[in-house]
This record gives C-alpha cells, structure tokens and sequence, in this order.
C-alpha cells in the first residue's frame, strides 16, 4: 500500500471510520513490527514481551482513543514508535521499582554515534529525547529515527524530504546536543 492511500485512509480515520484503523494496521503490520523489534532489542532486561505483543498493546491503546488525529504514514509510525517507547519505559520502570536493578541498553548510543565511552540506559535516553524535543523537534525526530527505528541515513533522508547529506549534518547536530545534555545531566544529577 503506497504513503497516498494510507493518508487517505489515515483523513477517513480522523473522520470517524475507526474500522479502517484495522487496514491501516493490517497494511503496516511488518514496519511496525520492525521497529517493536528494534526496540526491544536494545533492552537487556529479561524480558518476555515479543514485537508482536508490543504492536497489539500500542494497536490497542490506539484503539481506545476517539480522536485519532494522525495525517500521514511517517506520523503514524512516529506515534506508535513514541508508544512503543513509553510501554517499554513503564515495564522498565515497574521491574526497576521491584529488583532496584539498574537496566542497561545492547545497544547503547556509543554505537550509534561512534564513541565508546558513552553508556546510556533506555529510560536515560528517553529523558534525554525529551530535553532534545522541547529545544529542536528536527534534531529529536532524527535521533528516534536513527536509535530507535534503526534507519539508515539514506531511509531517513527519503522519509523527511532532505538530502543525506543535510541529514548527516543534523544527526551531527543532535548528537553533540544530547552528549551535552546528558553531561549537564551528570554533573547536576536531580
């Protein structure tokens, strides 16, 4: 199904066809069972949640709302990624709450920005994108696209209509802003 028509079916959802929220799923089921996966998989917590579960709980949550205000493909995916993260970011916290056990990423932000004395924990990097949104959503959207959808810089380029090159620029651009953020976190721990 091409990114028209599920814009189109995504404009007769926003008009009150919640049925047709069971198409658009159906059609992007693999994607967004690629990025429940990649999620999960930066997680070293024992944990027994599947992509599967994962792309039900967020198709749920979807489901229960009565304004589904989402305009395109790229949308779409970006709400159910940022559900997916907040799930996660609950069981997290939840398991933390009950083992006190510091939970740590595979794979953390050093290999995806190239440093190797970085170490971030999931809820560590949520925090941090959040910072990162409330200063520029530009450079958080290509941070999630690029840690948390595991995108190539190509993939990324295509999705917001820029050249790989400009992309690459931005990326370089947020990641110097959330190592700051994160270094300000470390030395003015809340």
């Amino acid at each position: 199904m091409t990114n028209k028509s599920i814009t189109v079916l995504l404009q007769k959802l926003k008009g009150g066809q919640k049925e047709l929220l069971d198409e658009i799923y159906t059609q992007l089921y693999s994607e967004i069972k690629a990025i429940a996966m990649n999620q999960i998989s930066q997680l070293n917590t024992g944990q027994t949640i599947t992509p599967t579960v994962m792309a039900n709980e967020c198709y749920l949550k979807l489901a229960k709302q009565n304004n589904i205000n989402l305009s395109n493909k790229k949308h779409f995916l970006n709400y159910l990624a940022k559900s997916m993260r907040q799930l996660l970011i609950d069981i997290l916290r939840s398991k933390s709450s009950i083992k006190r056990k510091h939970i740590t990423t595979h794979r953390n932000l050093s290999l995806a920005v190239g440093k190797s004395d970085i170490d971030f924990d999931f809820l560590e990097i949520d925090q941090l994108l959040q910072k990162v949104e409330r200063i520029n959503k530009e450079y958080c959207e290509i941070l999630e696209y690029k840690l948390l959808f595991n995108l190539t810089f190509k993939e990324i380029s295509e999705l917001i209509n820029k050249s790989e090159r400009q992309v690459m620029r931005i990326w370089n651009q947020a990641t110097t802003l959330i190592m700051a953020l994160s270094k300000e976190n470390n030395q003015n721990p809340a």
